[in-house]
């Protein structure tokens, strides 16, 4: 699964697919495999428009030697201070919500094309299409966080994204209504002391805003702040963290919401989702044949299984953080002791210490080791059962497959 981490990375990598960015790398292709945070990524298909300058591209992480396509990542391009496309499409779009992208020229016509938001949805959509059964998450950063929450919404996606401007200009009444009834899929990660991210007043519900505890002047809340690099991740988890203070309480406790609503948020997406499904086979009238409705039947419990093992990965992230800590905290126990008792007796060797320790019942068995042991055991638990859903969940993927790849028409319908 993707973690935070990893989205962060994805949302920093999408700007290479820009020729005009200082690290464009042409190699950034459909077929690439790429490994940000730890996770191996392949490359399915890219959107590099130079009409409009919007980046974006779609991914699937490496699961037992093969892209596991029925989890997709699409991550979009934020501002790029060299293009002026993007500069004009954080106004334009971003800050007045206009389908069109204007160019204005002192003497002559102005060039009207699509906007990012446009191309954006286009290229989603597109991703659908080619990964009918895959769980589509969006990230972004700055603009590409706007334009990836703002594609989340329009299609009942999970977002998780980095300092951007609120994208309510651009979503349409009904986008608007599903997030406000699904604040759960959206994790718009942004830097209390971030004025470019924060440009915007509306929208400050959506937005889990953070104190990350880092000196610095006012330049720095226009550059350093708004970076992907000042957010810190868990080294086990991946997860981001949320410095414990007073400002972040508020961020703490909105994000845990999150986590609860997630479920739902993605079984409503999975239930709207199928009844398009639905709707695109029953199009011609009549009933379902049997096949029809063993593929119904198997991408409905592929994407509920997807939906529940996203809820269970967000919650395993924070318990085994949580037992991380716990571990580190017994450790940190073990040795205060140890340093406790080393000056109380200056003269007693190590092992006459440790003697004495344990004759009070204070020992590196009972403080540490066994608070480890009991923590490890709970991770291994909960690693047997997901290793177990995603063994569930790859036999649902290839059965899908295989129906299509035997039952030529339903693949052909379905792909109309």
């Amino acid at each position: 699964m993707s973690t935070e981490h990893s989205y962060n990375r994805l949302s920093d990598r999408v700007y290479w697919l820009d020729p005009k960015h200082d690290k464009y790398d042409p190699t950034m292709k459909p077929g690439a495999i790429r490994k940000l945070a730890g996770i191996e990524y392949k490359i399915l298909d890219i959107e590099t428009n130079s009409e409009n300058g919007m980046q974006a591209m779609a991914v699937a992480p490496i699961v037992n030697g093969k892209p596991d396509t029925s989890q997709v990542v699409i991550a979009y391009a934020g501002t790029n201070q060299s293009d002026s496309l993007d500069i004009a499409t954080d106004a334009q779009t971003v800050g007045l919500g206009l389908e069109e992208l204007h160019s204005f020229h002192l003497f002559g016509p102005t060039d009207s094309v699509d906007a990012q938001s446009v191309t954006a949805q286009r290229f989603a959509e597109s991703i659908r299409n080619q990964y009918p059964f895959a769980t589509i998450t969006t990230t972004g950063h700055s603009l590409g966080e706007s334009l990836a929450f703002f594609i989340a919404a329009e299609n009942k996606w999970m977002n998780v994204g980095f300092n951007g401007p609120y994208a309510g200009s651009m979503m349409s009444k009904d986008a608007k209504k599903w997030a406000e009834d699904n604040p759960g899929m959206f994790y718009n990660y942004r830097n209390r002391y971030d004025v470019i991210g924060g440009a915007l007043v509306a929208g400050r519900d959506f937005a889990i805003i953070i104190d990350v505890e880092k000196d610095g002047t006012l330049a720095d809340r226009v550059g350093a702040y708004h970076s992907l690099g000042m957010w810190d991740f868990d080294k086990k988890t991946g997860r981001l963290l949320i410095p414990d203070n007073e400002f972040n309480e508020k961020a703490i406790k909105k994000r845990a919401e999150n986590d609860k609503q997630q479920m739902l948020g993605i079984l409503n997406s999975t239930q709207s989702w199928m009844k398009s499904l639905r709707d695109k086979l029953t199009k011609s009238g009549g009933g379902l044949s049997t096949n029809e409705a063993i593929f119904l039947d198997s991408s409905e419990a592929l994407l509920v299984l997807n939906a529940q093992m996203n809820t269970v990965n967000a919650t395993f992230s924070e318990v085994e953080s949580f037992l991380h800590q716990q571990t580190e905290k017994a450790e940190q126990a073990w040795q205060k002791s140890l340093d406790a008792g080393r000056t109380l007796g200056p003269d007693l060797s190590e092992s006459e210490i440790l003697e004495a320790l344990e004759s009070m019942g204070v020992s590196k068995t009972i403080i540490s080791d066994q608070p480890r042991e009991r923590n490890e055991s709970k991770i291994a638990e909960y690693r047997e059962i997901a290793s177990s859903c995603d063994t569930l969940k790859s036999e649902i993927h290839g059965s899908i497959e295989k129906l299509l790849s035997v039952d030529q028409e339903l693949a052909t319908q379905f792909q109309a």
